[in-house]
């Protein structure tokens, strides 16, 4: 188990790097032969930044966030050996994949998380370099995610090295060189899912969370097929380069909130709640959005 470990964090922290450079590298190169304006070098840049901002809080957190999955392993439910066959290995990603869904469910639809989140969304490009552009917040953020997986026995070395390899799987799908892929649409993750999850089109938002299996999305209701070509980008476009307003926006937004905010009930929904919640009767929530939309198309197909 010790060698098979190794392998995987090896995986993790060397060829990872390589394997992101070269998909970027290939991704610029045909955008670049076909003309197509998929990149802006100032936005670009900013995805390095938050990459790098990213990377050093990882590294900065690793031995806190280990204790601590060693902390809860010690509790597990389950003492069973997941690196002991092929089938145990397969098991443990899907179940670290399972997780994933629902992790980043829970970053896009509850304010806290969104904040850090929409970081990886603020972009209006939609190419293989926006996969760098994480919040450093999310580094303490996502390792969450792996508290159940650890307690159903999974070595959190193992579980942190089959997340990287989730994200890794992930890469390639933030790109518009690739269109549908036929019957692997049905399981897998595909960058058609991919690019409607980052397009700010109201059905688009809060869809296909999946990380490598998009049976999730499927299974629980999140589900959107890539129909027109997505806005990529936010629902209220940042307009701006500026890396520090890229990482702070909404965690001003939500500091202006909690000031005017009147009882704890308050402070817990702008913490909590959906982003666009609101105490006041009204609500821009994504939900409430769409199910607007979809009264008012009814309405229409009446009145036609």
């Amino acid at each position: 188990m010790h060698d098979f470990l190794n392998g995987l964090l090896h995986i993790r922290d060397v060829d990872q790097i390589g394997i992101l450079l070269a998909l970027i590298v290939v991704d610029v190169v045909l955008t670049w032969v076909l003309r197509k304006k998929y990149y802006a070098a100032t936005d670009s840049l900013n995805s390095v930044l938050m990459a790098l901002a990213y990377a050093a809080t990882i590294a900065l957190s690793a031995g806190t966030v280990l204790l601590a999955l060693y902390w809860v392993h010690a509790r597990a439910f389950f003492d069973i050996d997941w690196a002991g066959s092929v089938w145990l290995i397969l098991a443990a990603y899907v179940i670290v994949d399972f997780a994933f869904y629902w992790y980043h469910r829970a970053i896009h639809e509850m304010r806290f998380g969104w904040a850090a989140h929409v970081v990886h969304h603020s972009s209006q490009y939609f190419n293989v370099g926006t996969a760098l552009r994480s919040s450093f917040v999310e580094a303490w953020l996502e390792p969450l995610m792996l508290v159940p997986v650890v307690l159903l026995g999974i070595d959190p070395v193992m579980a942190i090295a089959l997340m990287s390899i989730n994200h890794l799987y992930q890469y390639w799908l933030h790109t518009q060189h690739i269109g549908k892929l036929g019957p692997m649409e049905w399981i897998m993750n595909t960058p058609s899912h991919h690019r409607v999850h980052h397009g700010s089109d109201l059905k688009y938002c809060d869809r296909n969370y999946a990380g490598t299996f998009i049976i999730w999305d499927r299974l629980f209701g999140s589900f959107q097929v890539e129909e027109e070509k997505p806005v990529y980008g936010i629902r209220h476009q940042l307009e701006t380069v500026n890396p520090l307003r890229v990482a702070f926006h909404e965690w001003i937004a939500i500091a202006k909130d909690l000031r005017s905010a009147r009882c704890f009930g308050e402070v817990m929904g702008y913490l909590f709640a959906p982003p666009g919640w609101s105490p006041y009767g009204w609500s821009e929530t994504t939900r409430a959005q769409q199910a607007a939309e979809r009264a008012k198309a009814g309405k229409t197909e009446k009145a036609a």
